[in-house]
């Protein structure tokens, strides 16, 4: 019978013990990411809201974006706005906390809120391409601005709560701490 201590030094190049710290510190900063994430992403969303009550952004585009998951009929791209708005929440909860925590030591910030809201502004010109829906005018102008604003405050949020919990739990993303 094999053992599981050894195995695991030589699959890592590292002590059982120190393996299992490691494990432990990345499944940790997957919840800190997921729950930043999380309350990122109903920060942005309670500003969407405010963009549809106003007509400058079209939930419609949720749909698109499940269209584009596959989820729906792929030759017109429409989805079920509500699942698209799910894998929205989906993505704000994970790939970019992941990519946030990855990069954030790269971005211009003196605290980590800081270097979300940079975070999220370039992030925003991707959203801005990908949910516009031929809006003119004062619409136009809405949604740009109630995007950027909305985006800037998921990047903050998430800065913050990684912030907030760096000091409080051992955390690491891919071998990056918050240090």
């Amino acid at each position: 019978m094999v053992n599981a201590g050894s195995l695991i030094e030589r699959v890592t190049g590292q002590p059982e013990s120190a393996a299992l710290a490691d494990l432990r510190r990345i499944v940790v900063g997957g919840v800190v990411g997921a729950i930043a994430g999380g309350l990122g992403t109903l920060a942005f969303s309670i500003v969407l809201y405010i963009a549809i009550v106003l007509g400058a952004f079209e939930p419609a585009q949720f749909g698109e974006l499940a269209g584009l998951a596959g989820i729906g009929d792929p030759i017109v791209g429409e989805g079920n706005p509500l699942v698209g708005y799910l894998i929205f929440v989906g993505g704000g909860m994970t790939t970019w906390p992941f990519l946030f925590a990855a990069l954030h030591h790269y971005l211009p910030g003196w605290r980590m809120a800081v270097s979300g809201i940079t975070f999220a502004a370039i992030g925003w010109a991707g959203f801005s391409i990908a949910f516009y829906s031929g809006q003119t005018g004062t619409d136009l102008l809405l949604f740009v601005v109630l995007t950027f604003v909305g985006q800037c405050l998921y990047g903050f949020v998430l800065g913050l709560v990684f912030e907030y919990a760096e000091p409080r739990v051992d955390v690491a993303f891919v071998g990056t701490t918050f240090q």
